[in-house]
């Protein structure tokens, strides 16, 4: 009767530990943003993120693209030098705007258009490919208004 109790408790237990949900994916700046297209004051681009939900991989892939757009810039667009130039020293100076910006989707405002082109699962992972289109010469403002950089030709 003990080995069945036994055998029936590791059964169990193994059971709820294959259902449970999946683990949490800290976000993760990548270089995963590529120039789609771009005008003068706006740029498309194509982001990707990773998340245990299509929800959070789409506000990662987000948050990817601007992060890189800030501090890294996008090759063959009309932004590839990064906005701010010193990222380290920006993010010292200026931690409360940033993390306004990044962590708590502030960013949002400069979004003029977002939508996941492509949600591949993986192991319980989703794997978020995002078009979007930001306006730059909004997002330039805001960072001139809350003096994070100097105005163009000052």
């Amino acid at each position: 009767m003990q080995k069945l109790f036994i055998a029936f408790t590791l059964s169990t237990l193994f059971f709820l530990i294959s259902c449970t949900a999946p683990m949490a994916i800290p976000y993760e700046r990548s270089g995963k943003v590529t120039c789609s297209k771009y005008e003068e004051n706006v740029i498309h681009i194509v982001s990707e993120g990773r998340a245990e939900s299509t929800g959070k991989a789409s506000n990662y892939a987000e948050r990817n693209a601007f992060e890189n757009l800030l501090f890294k810039g996008i090759p063959a667009s009309n932004q590839e030098s990064p906005i701010v130039p010193n990222e380290s020293e920006s993010l010292r100076k200026n931690g409360g705007y940033f993390s306004d910006l990044l962590n708590n989707q502030r960013y949002q405002r400069f979004i003029l258009k977002s939508e996941i082109a492509e949600d591949v699962i993986s192991s319980k992972v989703h794997f978020i490919k995002q078009n979007m289109s930001i306006d730059l010469k909004a997002l330039r403002k805001d960072l001139e208004q809350n003096k994070v950089i100097r105005k163009f030709g000052l």
